[in-house]
């Protein structure tokens, strides 16, 4: 797995475990980028096979077929050298669609970044004044502070011991 994709199923991840319409929009949207930018790899992949192979044909027309270099060419040569210009014209347009779903990808985890730094990031609210009371015992002046109740829950977290 690459760094990329380690990237992405990390940010895909922390976008799940939000609970938003926004959230769930950009997971299906960074979902069908992700499938849209597999397909044309694999159609890459699949261009860039046929083509070895039809270069290999033409190798193999060059080699054992004796009327290669004369002013007829057999038909196996016109073959290959069009399925060799096909695969290369194919290979351009494919690598363009590949480059277009990467920056597509690209920007929709940008997205999801700033949507997590927009999630997680608090404005800190200036904090009121507790309730006190000032009570007099004996001459001595007691404070009585009643503390707030916390905001977030506080989660206990294990780690592994080391052997």
């Amino acid at each position: 797995m690459s760094e990329r994709e380690k990237q992405t199923r990390f940010l895909k991840e922390l976008i799940s475990s939000q609970d938003s319409e926004e959230c769930r929009d950009l997971m299906a949207r960074l979902t069908k980028a992700e499938q849209d930018e597999k397909c044309i790899r694999s159609a890459v992949r699949l261009i860039c096979l046929l083509a070895c192979l039809s270069i290999s044909g033409l190798a193999y027309s060059a080699v054992f077929v004796p009327q290669f270099f004369h002013s007829v060419t057999p038909w196996v040569v016109k073959f290959f050298t069009a399925l060799v210009l096909a695969s290369l014209i194919c290979l351009a347009g494919f690598m363009g669609f590949y480059s277009w779903y990467r920056a597509i990808c690209n920007r929709l985890c940008q997205e999801c970044r700033n949507l997590i730094i927009a999630l997680h990031k608090f404005e800190p609210t200036p904090p009121t004044p507790f309730p006190a009371a000032l009570v007099y015992k004996h001459g001595v002046p007691v404070y009585t502070i009643v503390t707030r109740p916390p905001e977030h829950e506080a989660e206990i977290i294990t780690l592994p011991q080391a052997s």
